[in-house]
């Protein structure tokens, strides 16, 4: 090849890198997202397409990962060829014909959960006839906030059904019961997976429902990350010491579960970061991927839309006729999505698309004095036949975060296998350091803690302020992990 064809070539690569760069320009998509939500999360398959497609990027044969080799300037070229990302919207959010943020103009919906749009449309439906029932989950009269799947057949009953409930509910059994009643045009409410059962039955070659044509079934779907198990999360509420028939709503608003009262008003009662709830959650959430019901007419939810407002996407043309003609004649306002609302919905989608989102976390052990045959053995001072092997790579092994619980005296640890595979026979030792000396040592060992697996430890304190050791070592590659964790009070 001549040198002409070379710069002739060249230049063709990095004509057609920079037309990428600048099509992906704003997007931030740099190398450090990559590595938080590919690397870190361990779902890099070791392809080496980032490396292989960044000039400042090579593959780290040894770590099994990319390494920088220059400085990023976060073009996003790395993340967007990555076989793990999911860049584009309709991968994430399914296809929709318009997406609007809507709310509602009925005075007795007006205050309900978000911006009352389900309700809004469904007195729309009933009110111009289009529908003969709806399926709708309300809350149990006799069983304070469980969920009770509903046929409703009129607008007062759409409005006493608003109101979220963030747990499984059946309503796939009250839209059969609805067709043996022998309505034909039904509205269907529901959360991501019960849409995916109704869409099923409506289109499968086996589907119940799909040679059933005397039903017509619209269905509405609600925006979904998790759903809660009523017998363990109801319980943590009442040990907190809260009454579950007093709470008038439940309510997930950036990143956290509020709960309110009569006496509280707009003030939550009591609110709870969703990450200490996902003990409580479904196992089967671990599994779905659909964040916003993408095989529904209609999707309704709260992100991205700002308080008392939905995000609404209509996914077919009667979705999109019904949403229109509803705010013609006023029962809602709608308003274009922007970036900004749109944003919003794809980080979450992204997260729920993904396995970051889903890793699973051990139980908090019970903190326990070491016992005499569970001393560590000195791995220092170990012959040098008998010691265990070294890790190779650059990788963090393990990573440990602290979070002080200043009230009870207990600082919470969290410990995260990051290493990228299982580590076989794990003895974990935490420790209070007193000066020179180690104190109230806590000890397991875990036959096997898979890759991004968590650990959680509430560690009894003495003092609120000090340090504590953490310590693991493997039966296989030794000592692996040391480090001291400093406490205090915030100021």
């Amino acid at each position: 090849m001549t040198e002409n064809n070379t710069d002739k070539k060249t230049t063709q690569y990095e004509y057609s890198f920079d037309y990428i760069q600048k099509k992906l320009e704003g997007k931030k998509d740099s190398y450090g997202l990559l590595v938080k939500d590919i690397i870190r999360t361990g779902i890099c398959t070791e392809c080496g397409t980032c490396a292989a497609v960044c000039p400042v990027l090579e593959w780290d044969y040894l770590a099994g990962q990319p390494k920088l080799i220059g400085k990023c300037n976060g073009c996003g070229i790395c993340y967007n060829q990555c076989p793990r990302t999911i860049t584009d919207p309709v991968q994430l959010m399914g296809e929709f014909k318009t997406g609007v943020v809507s709310n509602t103009n009925i005075p007795e919906v007006i205050g309900g959960q978000d911006g009352g749009t389900v309700t809004s449309l469904l007195c729309y439906m009933f009110d111009e006839h289009l529908i003969d029932a709806a399926i709708v989950t309300m809350k149990d009269p006799n069983n304070p906030w469980h969920p009770v799947a509903q046929v409703i057949t009129n607008k007062a009953d759409a409005i006493s059904s608003s109101g979220s409930i963030y747990t499984h509910s059946q309503t796939v059994e009250a839209l059969m019961d609805s067709i043996r009643q022998d309505y034909r045009s039904i509205a269907f409410v529901g959360t991501p997976c019960n849409i995916d059962a109704v869409d099923k039955m409506l289109n499968s070659p086996a589907g119940m429902l799909r040679f059933f044509m005397r039903a017509n079934v619209f269905k509405i779907g609600i925006f979904c990350m998790d759903a809660f198990s009523t017998e363990t999360l109801y319980k943590k509420f009442e040990d907190d010491g809260l009454d579950i028939s007093k709470i008038v709503k439940m309510d997930i608003n950036k990143g956290k579960f509020h709960l309110y009262t009569e006496d509280s008003g707009e003030e939550p009662i009591k609110s709870y970061p969703i990450s200490s709830l996902h003990k409580y959650k479904s196992p089967s959430c671990a599994f779905c991927t659909d964040l916003t019901a993408e095989n529904a007419d209609l999707s309704v939810g709260s992100v991205g839309s700002g308080a008392k407002k939905n995000t609404v996407f209509a996914r077919t043309s009667i979705g999109a006729e019904i949403l229109e003609d509803a705010a013609k004649k006023g029962y809602i306002t709608i308003e274009p999505y922007n970036a900004i609302n749109l944003n919003a919905v794809l980080n979450l989608a992204k997260r729920k698309k993904t396995a970051q989102y889903n890793i699973q976390k051990r139980k908090v052990f019970v903190v326990r004095e070491a016992e005499a045959e569970e001393e560590i053995i000195n791995i220092e001072t170990m012959p040098e036949a008998e010691k265990p092997k070294i890790l190779k790579g650059n990788r963090k092994v393990l990573s440990a975060t602290k979070k002080l619980d200043e009230v009870n005296k207990i600082l919470n640890l969290t410990i995260t296998n990051t290493i990228g595979f299982t580590l076989d026979d794990l003895k974990v030792r935490v420790s209070a350091v007193d000066e020179l000396f180690e104190a109230n040592p806590w000890i397991t060992t875990i036959k096997e803690f898979f890759p991004f697996e968590t650990i959680e430890v509430a560690y009894p304190l003495n003092s609120l302020e000090g340090s504590v050791l953490i310590e693991a070592i493997s039966e296989t590659y030794g000592k692996i992990f040391s480090r001291t964790l400093k406490y205090s009070p915030k100021k």
